[in-house]
């Protein structure tokens, strides 16, 4: 046999080695991870304002899809033991927030919310919906209503929101249009009524008790762990160690949700498996 005919038979026999150790790691890999995989504390980051629109032009957001589908993964994997929310945020979307906040309490896995810097207005109304919310003593909590005070949301004319279900009596104005004025208060009051009511039920609150920590104030977490605004104080670490609590294991390491799909030569790369020289 001729040396270039000897050449070109170790090339193929090299592929085809190499091809075969790709398919093997293909094959016993997942098999491997089945056996030494650990139980999942997932953890959500939800950093910026909560928008509906995935296209919103805001610099720092989190949508409301981003969330939602982080949520349905972690729920879906049995690896999954429980959810960390890690909060910071100052609100956004209310009709985000409050789908968010249904999905949150529709969870097959028990959810701990954590607040570090902010945790505001509706991201607060999220959070009120775990089982448990943590903070750090400094984290600035609640801010609840922050959105309906001094508001232009339902009309031209700025607002402030009052819980009253009655609705409490405007004082003679000089608006121009008075009209407006009086069906835009009663909109925005029926909203906050809601809001308030909705957070209450969550943090198990009486609403007129939960309306005078409201009107836009923050706490720190000392505070708000005073009155009843969340459960524990510490930092992240505290909070997946709580959902690991909840969820009765030990044994287990917090990932980040949703997870990166990597490719196989990104996953081969990473585990150092072969190194190939060309």
């Amino acid at each position: 046999m001729s040396e270039n005919n000897t050449n070109w038979l170790n090339i193929g026999l090299g592929a085809f080695i190499i091809l075969a150790i790709v398919l093997l790691l293909v094959l016993v890999l997942p098999f491997g991870n089945l056996v030494t995989q650990q139980d999942e504390i997932a953890v959500i980051t939800i950093n910026g304002a909560v928008t509906y629109d995935s296209s919103n032009s805001t610099k720092i957001f989190t949508s409301a899809s981003q969330i939602e589908n982080a949520l349905d993964e972690a729920n879906s994997n049995p690896n999954v033991k429980a959810i960390v929310l890690d909060i910071n945020s100052k609100g956004g979307s209310q009709v985000a927030c409050e789908e968010i906040a249904d999905n949150i309490k529709k969870s097959s896995k028990p959810v701990v919310a954590y607040i570090g810097d902010n945790g505001l207005d509706e991201s607060y109304l999220m959070a009120s919906s775990a089982d448990a919310i943590v903070a750090s003593p400094s984290s600035s909590v609640g801010g609840i209503g922050l959105s309906f005070i001094d508001s232009n949301k339902y009309s031209k004319t700025k607002l402030t929101g009052v819980y009253n279900e009655d609705y409490l009596k405007l004082k003679k104005s000089n608006e121009s249009n008075p009209d407006n004025l009086l069906n835009g208060q009663k909109m925005i009051d029926q909203d906050y009524t809601q809001f308030i009511k909705a957070i209450a039920e969550n943090r198990d609150l009486k609403p007129n008790y939960l309306a005078k920590l409201a009107h836009g104030k923050r706490y720190n977490g000392n505070e708000a762990k005073n009155l009843g605004l969340i459960d524990a104080i510490g930092n992240k670490n505290k909070a997946i160690e709580l959902a690991a609590s909840k969820a009765n294991t030990t044994n287990y390491t917090a990932v980040n949700y949703p997870k990166s799909h990597k490719s196989l030569t990104e996953t081969l790369s990473e585990n150092k498996i072969f190194n190939l020289q060309l």
